[in-house]
């Protein structure tokens, strides 16, 4: 038994298996990955990493599990599943969700795992590694401990992010997993946790407004993406390389790149970070018909008439996806089960309310905000 202290957790034990694989090179990338990315330019103590994240997740899983009375050799399975299910994501996390060419991290993740050898520690233990692909991917009656509305990976994460970046919360994790259940591979919540679940869920909407969404950050992470997407572009790496890259990797390899990489990666490390210049929301971008997949057309026709280069300007489009954890299930007393959004008019409002902070940008340099505001909605029809 390998006994970690943690933060957030106190105290976690790592079995021999989750101890071996803990040591493995591709769980000890993790170590130099940051787990909200570019966050810590704006909150300067969100400088943890995956590496403790997804030690968090198989300590929180292995406590789920307990609850809901799995048997041990499930319980090791879910608890593996949730240690390596962050092993496929690049430099700055979810960078790799702005470069062109590069897979779904759960996928690469599940590609890790097979290819590796992760899956002969793993077999040497009499587990299966495909069973446990399947689990990271939801394709298991284990699934949703790993992959579901509230399941071990979103617990760790909300807790974690919220005390690195000081943001409070009223987050009661051993209420919400004492009161846990399964039912037909899905898991749920007795009524009795439906506060825990009020509590939990306001908290992630606070987090997802006040940080996961932070302009200023979100204007970071494009000027890496792009900075990226111009490397690759130009032959200065490949996607192969970029998602084998650590964050110091990342950037080091932006400055031997040369030309519009170094120069955005060096603005990126003296904090010089594009500012968000035009706001929209969701109903704009719906009326206007704007999509991402055009957004390169959008920065060229609004650079043009401005009169600068197409780099200087970045138009956002994130996706409208619900926020994970609205459609938790509700286990009541008669042994319906319904959506906690039917049973809490909080929780209803939550989820009415979840687009409200959504915002589309365009982003370029401050000092022509005004130009870029009238041209922008010009071009955007906004």
């Amino acid at each position: 038994m390998l006994r970690v202290r943690d933060p957030i957790h106190d105290y976690i034990d790592l079995n021999s298996l989750q101890a071996k694989l803990v040591d493995t090179p591709a769980y000890q990338r993790l170590r130099w990955i940051k787990q909200l990315g570019p966050i810590n330019l704006v909150y300067p103590g969100a400088n943890h990493t995956r590496h403790e994240h997804c030690m968090g997740t198989c300590h929180v899983i292995g406590k789920m599990a307990d609850s809901i009375g799995l048997n041990s050799s499930d319980k090791q399975l879910v608890s593996v599943a949730g240690l390596l299910h962050d092993l496929g994501h690049t430099a700055f996390s979810h960078l790799g969700d702005e470069v062109k060419g590069v897979e779904d991290h759960v996928i690469r993740t599940t590609n890790i795992i097979s290819n590796t050898d992760l899956s002969d520690i793993i077999s040497d233990e009499g587990l299966d590694p495909h069973e446990i692909n399947q689990i990271i991917l939801g394709n298991h009656k284990l699934g949703s401990l790993v992959s579901g509305d509230l399941d071990g990976d979103r617990l760790d994460y909300l807790v974690r992010d919220a005390h690195y970046t000081g943001v409070s919360t009223g987050v009661d994790m051993g209420r919400l997993i004492a009161t846990m259940s399964m039912s037909d591979s899905n898991l749920v919540i007795k009524g009795k946790g439906l506060t825990a679940v009020e509590a939990l869920l306001t908290a992630r909407s606070t987090m997802y407004s006040t940080v996961y969404f932070h302009p200023f950050a979100r204007g970071a992470q494009l000027m890496l993406a792009r900075a990226a997407n111009h490397a690759i572009s130009s032959d200065r790496f490949s996607i192969n390389d970029f998602v084998n890259f650590t964050d110091h990797k990342f950037l080091s390899e932006l400055n031997n790149a040369g030309g519009l990489s170094r120069k955005i990666s060096s603005n990126f490390e003296n904090r010089r970070i594009v500012k968000r210049v035009v706001s929209m929301t969701k109903e704009q971008v719906e009326l206007s018909g704007l999509k991402k997949s055009q957004k390169a057309d959008y920065e060229e026709s609004i650079s043009s008439e401005l009169g600068i280069d197409s780099s200087e300007i970045y138009v956002d489009i994130p996706p409208f996806s619900v926020m994970p954890g609205l459609k938790t299930k509700i286990l009541k007393s008669d042994g319906e089960i319904t959506f906690a959004r039917s049973e809490s008019r909080l929780i209803s409002s939550l989820y009415e309310a979840q687009f409200d902070h959504w915002r589309g940008s365009v982003y370029g340099p401050y000092e022509l905000k005004d130009k870029i505001s009238a041209i922008s909605k010009g071009v955007l029809g906004l």
